[in-house]
């Protein structure tokens, strides 16, 4: 999907602000970037796996001691977590599960609905959100040097910036608003 020079500006560098740079600065790389966009969006937002799921509960058993599961109890402990979790991705899942674990209070592994709603309420982006928005930053960066190089710099001498602010004037004094408030004023003149 993505060359190796990309991911690794994408996904490895630790510092958003020198992998947005270098990738603006590289046509090769930009373009690049642009192209993999909607692939790193689709990525940044596909649900987790059941197999997933079961991954990132499953590394807490350590921290959370599981009892011992009948074939039938097992498949309705994980069809629960599927069920509350479906739609959700795979970083939501993980910094859910951070947050239960950080929390004091937490004795045992969060029930579904719990963990669904630590997931829901995370702002830690993800790996592949994270990768999308340096993408999008350094196309977006790319695109606003080119414009500033682009757009030559126009010098107005004082009468035409006195010219211009009259007809911006002009203009504001026919709008409705204005119209309505010089009505206003007038009516309050006395005669």
């Amino acid at each position: 999907m993505l060359s190796k020079p990309l991911a690794s500006w994408l996904l490895d560098e630790p510092t958003d602000a020198k992998a947005v740079d270098v990738i603006a600065k590289s046509e090769m790389l930009r373009s690049e970037a642009a192209m993999a966009m909607p692939a790193l969006r689709a990525a940044a937002l596909r649900p987790a796996s059941e197999s997933e799921v079961r991954d990132i509960i499953g590394s807490r058993f350590a921290t959370y001691p599981q009892p011992e599961r009948d074939t039938g109890e097992t498949a309705a402990f994980w069809a629960d977590y599927f069920d509350a979790l479906d739609g959700l991705t795979p970083a939501q899942i993980e910094a859910g599960m951070k947050a239960h674990v950080a929390d004091p209070k937490s004795e045992f592994l969060p029930k579904p609905g719990r963990l669904a709603d630590l997931a829901r309420q995370s702002t830690t982006p993800g790996r592949w959100t994270r990768a999308y928005n340096r993408a999008r930053a350094a196309v977006v960066q790319a695109r606003s040097a080119e414009a500033m190089v682009e757009a030559p710099v126009v010098r107005h001498s004082p009468e035409e910036v006195k010219a211009m602010l009259a007809q911006t004037l002009e203009a504001l004094s026919q709008t409705p608003t204005a119209k309505a408030l010089a009505a206003r004023q007038a009516a309050r003149k006395p005669t």
